[in-house]
């Protein structure tokens, strides 16, 4: 039997990550999870990514919307080559992905969207606090749905001591936006050394 809550109010735009992870889990342990989101824009990672997220619902008998979706410049912004260090910008990324998600809430009978951005992601101007405001503001304006990222506030090292706290098992999370030939995480990118920083918090 699929979990619904009786407010299943919350659209969580998942990625397999530990932040996006954290969040599905806080809804819906608080009963408010209406469903994860996964969209596939082509990312080098889409495999692994969508691998996670399936195992995270299938696990807690939670509904998982998947949607494919074009963005312009996917490969000149995320294929930088494998450990190849530093940020991987994408013009505009956040906004498309949050654009469908505000739709699929709309439509389904969801309130809020929650998208997992934190502190450390800050260099990315689409994870940036004054973004996230801004994005609402324009959706509520348009849908009524609100736009809610809970951790942007919170440190890498926060967000993984509450999910050691309530008993998250991090590997069955990803992190990485470049996979080795193996399909592994390459070690190198900003989520990699992100995640290596605090690795044993």
């Amino acid at each position: 039997m699929s979990f619904w809550a009786r407010n299943s109010m919350i659209l969580v735009l998942m990625s397999g990550g530990i932040d996006s992870t954290l969040l599905a889990e806080r809804a819906y342990r608080d009963g408010i999870l209406g469903a994860g989101l996964f969209i596939d824009y082509g990312q080098p990672v889409a495999k692994q990514e969508r691998r996670t997220v399936r195992t995270w619902a299938n696990k807690h008998l939670v509904q998982l919307i998947e949607l494919p979706c074009i963005i312009s410049g996917v490969e000149a912004s995320m294929q930088t080559g494998v450990g190849t260090d530093g940020l991987r910008i994408l013009p505009g990324r956040n906004l498309i992905l949050a654009a469908h998600a505000v739709n699929i809430a709309k439509t389904r009978g969801y309130e809020e969207v929650w998208l997992g951005a934190n502190a450390g992601d800050q260099p990315y101007p689409d994870c940036r606090p004054t973004w996230v405001d801004a994005l609402d503001t324009l959706t509520q304006a348009d849908t009524g749905i609100k736009v809610v990222a809970p951790l942007i506030e919170l440190s890498k090292a926060t967000i993984i001591r509450e999910a050691h706290e309530i008993g998250m098992d991090l590997e069955q999370t990803w992190s990485c936006y470049q996979p080795t030939t193996d399909g592994l995480p390459c070690g190198s990118c900003h989520s990699c050394h992100e995640r290596t920083e605090v690795d044993g918090v």
